[in-house]
């Protein structure tokens, strides 16, 4: 039988031509070999490729040395009296990135720019018909000091004052624990960050499938300020964390300058069984625990008025069908009443919170891929526990437990063979949020002649803000004192947020990296109207958006 070279005796003293040699040997020994011999054949071309892929990066090392050496050589010409600086690497692919040749100190300038248009058959009474403008617009810059000190800070021009600042932490990672446990350092954050809660809201909007986050992002965490520590590796990751006032995406979302400060207790978990290069299987659950304390719903909104920070998947347009109502913020406090229990004055959010205890919310995802095709899907949930005592006295008819869900589940396929799998980030690869996806590596980029990547995705997703708990607010003591009998029962059902399902098909073009072109169709295919917006019921709002991106 025809021996085939092994992967050793190719890849020892192999340059990339030698390599190519390899291969060919390897191809012929395998058409002559018989039929019996073509597993171990195809295991050594999977070995090869292995090999091939460390001398790639091998290679690649040694260009940064290459140019290392060249700039150590420049310093010592400029100053012959040897008080040059110590050489670098400066690179300015995909932005500018710096590194010293001990590698202690680093640091790369990034940024973003996503520009959108769209139009919708039917807007919200909040919306716009149609709008273009720039969705995100930000400069960060992150990097490394004296091999164990991280930082990022990240500002959107869209926003406005502090309420621009997106990430803004600093980090310490140093080998705390064996290795039998993990060979990554232990990792320790402090600064604004986001909560390590769900997939899709830790996955940077640079790399989500659709242009809009599904709708039970709504019932996650944003960005706050707090400490979170983390520990994992290529395959698993663990994140756990205490975390109080945040920046905000929306200037409502301000600190609150008087009273005790809410604060959330959150933990993340990920498990990836199968991650290779063009195989994926990924597992994970979060859980967030919320103590209102003195907040309010106007300092505290994505907690205390659920829907929220929702738009429908639709941000440009402003789109929001299924919120709920300010009538009915979860603080049960927006209403004065008389000594004969008449509502006197009904101002949303006014008074500090005396009725929410405590809430929580969970969730779960999971992620596969297998050469171009990939699915995704989470679900989450809310529960909001009232005093019940409190929630009566204040016209709210005793409601003290809320409970509030969503999901999605989504699919695509790259027509041009690029896998998702490609570029999926365990621990080892992103320490601040394992268990997400990176930029996808095209195959035939535009710049090489090649059409770039191309990706048809498919989603259903659910936000249900109906189930459980009763109005609030001055209508609900109106309607269980003075109301007629289906006025009583509507004021012991529900909050009455809404819920809305949807359905969006998407294109995406990547011709070069950075650069993606997007266009999504999304149709409510189930609208049930909040208490306050009667009118959205059987409505099937479509919308169509587009966005140019460009990051580096």
């Amino acid at each position: 039988m025809r021996q085939v070279p092994n992967v050793q005796t190719i890849a020892k003293g192999a340059t990339p031509s030698k390599l190519l040699g390899g291969v060919a040997v390897l191809a012929l020994g395998a058409f002559g070999a018989p039929a019996a011999a073509h597993a171990d054949t195809a295991s050594e071309i999977k070995a090869l490729k292995a090999e091939l892929k460390r001398l790639e990066h091998k290679l690649d090392e040694q260009a940064k040395t290459t140019h290392q050496v060249k700039n150590a050589l420049n310093s010592a010409k400029a100053a012959p009296g040897g008080n040059a600086p110590p050489p670098v690497f400066v690179s300015f692919k995909n932005g500018l990135y710096v590194e010293t040749e001990d590698k202690s100190f680093d640091f790369k300038v990034g940024g973003r720019i996503q520009a959108d248009g769209g139009f919708t058959s039917y807007p919200s009474a909040s919306g716009a018909r149609s709008n273009v403008g720039f969705r995100r617009a930000r400069l960060e810059v992150e990097g490394k000091a004296y091999k164990n000190w991280f930082y990022k800070f990240q500002y959107d021009f869209t926003g406005t004052g502090v309420t621009g600042i997106r990430d803004a932490f600093v980090a310490y990672r140093d080998t705390l624990l064996p290795e039998s446990i993990t060979k990554q350092p232990v990792t320790f954050q402090i600064g604004s960050q986001y909560e390590p809660f769900s997939m899709e809201t830790l996955n940077s909007s640079k790399h989500i499938t659709f242009i809009e986050r599904a709708l039970p992002g709504a019932l996650a965490p944003d960005r706050h300020v707090g400490a979170k520590v983390g520990l994992g590796d290529k395959n698993w990751s663990v994140q756990a964390g205490v975390f109080s006032t945040s920046f905000g995406q929306d200037s409502a979302q301000a600190p609150a300058v008087t009273g005790h400060q809410y604060w959330d207790l959150t933990t993340r978990a990920t498990y990836a069984p199968i991650v290779e290069e063009d195989k994926l299987l990924h597992f994970g659950g979060s859980f967030m625990f919320h103590r209102p304390n003195d907040s309010t719903a106007a300092q505290d909104p994505n907690n205390l008025l659920p829907g929220t920070g929702s738009r429908d998947e639709t941000d440009i347009l402003n789109n929001r069908y299924v919120v709920v109502p300010s009538a009915q913020a979860l603080t049960c406090s927006p209403v004065y009443k008389s000594a004969a229990g008449v509502a006197l004055l009904w101002t949303p959010g006014y008074l500090q919170n005396s009725c929410l205890k405590y809430s929580f919310n969970y969730n779960f995802e999971v992620a596969a891929s297998y050469g171009p095709f990939s699915v995704q899907g989470e679900y989450s949930g809310a529960h909001y526990e009232r005093d019940a005592g409190t929630a009566l006295a204040l016209g709210n008819n005793g409601g003290s437990s809320l409970n509030y869900s969503g999901y999605y589940v989504q699919g695509s396929v790259f027509l041009t063979g690029e896998s998702r799998a490609a570029s999926y980030k365990g621990y080892d690869k992103d320490w601040n949020t394992p268990g997400t996806f990176s930029d996808i590596v095209i195959l035939n980029p535009l710049s090489k002649g090649g059409l770039g990547a191309w990706e048809f995705a498919a989603r259903y997703s659910e936000l249900n803000l109906n189930n459980g708990g009763l109005v609030s607010g001055p209508y609900a003591y109106w309607a269980a004192v003075a109301g007629g009998a289906a006025d009583k029962a509507l004021a012991s059902t529900a909050t009455l947020g809404g819920r809305e399902e949807n359905l969006t098909l998407a294109l995406n073009w990547y011709p070069v990296r950075g650069v993606r072109f997007q266009a999504n169709w999304t149709r409510a295919m189930t609208l049930v109207a909040p208490s306050d917006k009667p009118y959205l019921n059987g409505q099937h709002p479509s919308t169509f958006l587009a966005r140019a991106q460009v990051f580096w």
